[in-house]
């Protein structure tokens, strides 16, 4: 499929919460936009023409116009504004990067917007949200030096939102902390625990994401970045669902 894309568009927008929790705070925001228009650029090679494809300078200029300084009430209302700047497209790809969004987060939060529209009158969106590198610290490893300290993880962790975000009326849900106090319960708990396999925690954080704050599926991944000197990081990364985790507890009482 042909493709336009911008990629890393930089703003300074107040979206929802800061990593201070506080409403109207403008934060370092990236964007980066992939539109598969309604045909493809074929006419516009063969005839070197501009007018004859997707003009991404307009698209520049029309997003750079309408977000600067902007103030959006939470994410759902930021991604109807930028669906509704689109052009006629056939598939749409959104991804909104929030490097500083939460203090114990290093690599910040990013939110995948995927919107089927080929199919006449009928518009199909999908949202993904990745928080990226939960800076934690637990006693992990089965080697007897892995017993005596705790390692430094980083945790990724992906789950699917619902979101009818998209036309004229964005969806108006109050915007919560839910967000800040899952990763909040994630530091506590990985600070506090104890064990053996990286498999085991993945799982642990997975029911807390699943349980605790009600998402279906998650997909955990547990980062040791000093596990084995000559490489970056060992990781484990598992999905599972909510209902993966009814007569299932991994947070039992671990011993060093």
């Amino acid at each position: 499929m042909d493709k336009v894309i911008l990629k890393n568009l930089k703003f300074d927008l107040a979206v929802g919460l800061d990593a201070w929790r506080r409403f109207d705070k403008p934060q370092p925001v990236s964007i980066t936009v992939e539109v598969v228009p309604t045909s493809n650029l074929e006419a516009a090679a063969a005839q070197d023409n501009v007018n004859l494809s997707l003009d991404y300078g307009k698209l520049y200029k029309t997003l750079a116009g309408n977000l600067t300084n902007g103030v959006y009430h939470n994410i759902h209302v930021l991604i109807s504004s930028l669906a509704e700047m689109m052009p006629d497209y056939a598939f749409l790809d959104i991804d909104i990067h929030f490097p500083k969004a939460l203090l114990q987060v290093s690599g910040g939060v990013l939110y995948r917007l995927q919107v089927d529209n080929s199919t006449p009158g009928v518009t199909t969106p999908s949202l993904t949200l990745d928080i990226k590198q939960i800076a934690c610290a637990c006693i992990i490893g089965v080697n007897p030096h892995e017993r005596l300290y705790k390692q430094s993880l980083f945790i990724n962790v992906s789950i699917p939102i619902i979101t009818t975000a998209l036309g004229p009326k964005p969806n108006e849900t109050h915007y919560t902390a839910e967000l800040h106090d899952m990763v909040q319960e994630i530091v506590e708990r990985v600070d506090g625990s104890s064990y053996h396999t990286i498999e085991a925690l993945a799982s642990a954080v997975a029911q807390i994401v699943t349980l605790n704050y009600g998402h279906t599926v998650a997909k955990v991944r547990v980062e040791k970045p000093n596990a084995i000197a000559t490489i970056e990081a060992s990781a484990v990364e598992i999905t599972r669902s909510k209902t993966f985790f009814e007569n299932k507890d991994f947070w039992k009482v671990k011993k060093p």
